[in-house]
């Protein structure tokens, strides 16, 4: 278990088994299968106020997926793929944020991200795995 000071939601320490860096689609996914999947305490630490990686930090004019919209759906569950019809082939940015929005509250997965959060400089990458580092609100 690592342990981690956390800023943003108490002052004691937490014992976790899983800290995941960043609220993108990978983070997304591995929050979900680590603590629904194997019932893992796991918490996420994301330096945005929001979830969706890549989708969530460009926002500039034009951006959007290279790939088919329906391989950015997740294929952990049959009803959210069901729920969810992509406007367009390619989808648009902010289609995409929406979707990540879509699953992180079908899912429940804010509650254990903690947004507006990062590591200071670990030592090495380790230090950041065993708990070395120390969380910190992001400034912006």
């Amino acid at each position: 278990m690592t342990n981690v000071q956390s800023t943003q939601r108490t002052s004691a320490k937490a014992d976790f088994d899983a800290v995941i860096i960043g609220a993108g689609f990978s983070g997304m996914y591995m929050l979900h299968s680590l603590r629904d999947k194997l019932d893992l305490n796991v918490t996420v630490f994301e330096a945005g106020d929001g979830v969706g990686g890549t989708w969530y930090w460009n926002r500039y004019p034009g951006a959007r997926c290279d790939v088919e919209s329906m391989q950015y759906s997740y294929s952990f569950s049959d009803e959210l793929q069901q729920e969810w019809d992509w406007s367009e082939r390619y989808a648009p940015q902010p289609e995409i944020l929406k979707y990540a929005n879509h699953v992180a509250d079908r899912f429940d997965l804010r509650r254990d991200i903690q947004f507006d959060t990062v590591l200071s400089a670990p030592s090495s990458t380790s230090a950041a795995i065993f708990g070395r580092s120390r969380p910190r609100t992001a400034r912006r």
